[in-house]
């Protein structure tokens, strides 16, 4: 069984610039995720944790 996300269903306050995302917890004020926009791709991977599976890593 797949394991469920960890903020799943948390109410959460996205600010958004034309070069980066941060997602704040709404209730704790806890940063949850920080994401640098790079236009040439479709995906940010989330800079506040470890690489996992990436390539070259």
């Amino acid at each position: 069984m797949a394991q469920r996300p960890p903020h799943r269903g948390k109410r959460i306050l996205a600010l958004i610039d034309e070069t980066s995302v941060t997602i704040i917890h709404l209730d704790t004020g806890e940063i949850i995720a920080t994401h640098t926009i790079h236009p040439q791709h479709n995906y940010w991977h989330n800079e506040m944790k470890e690489p996992g599976r990436w390539p070259g890593s």
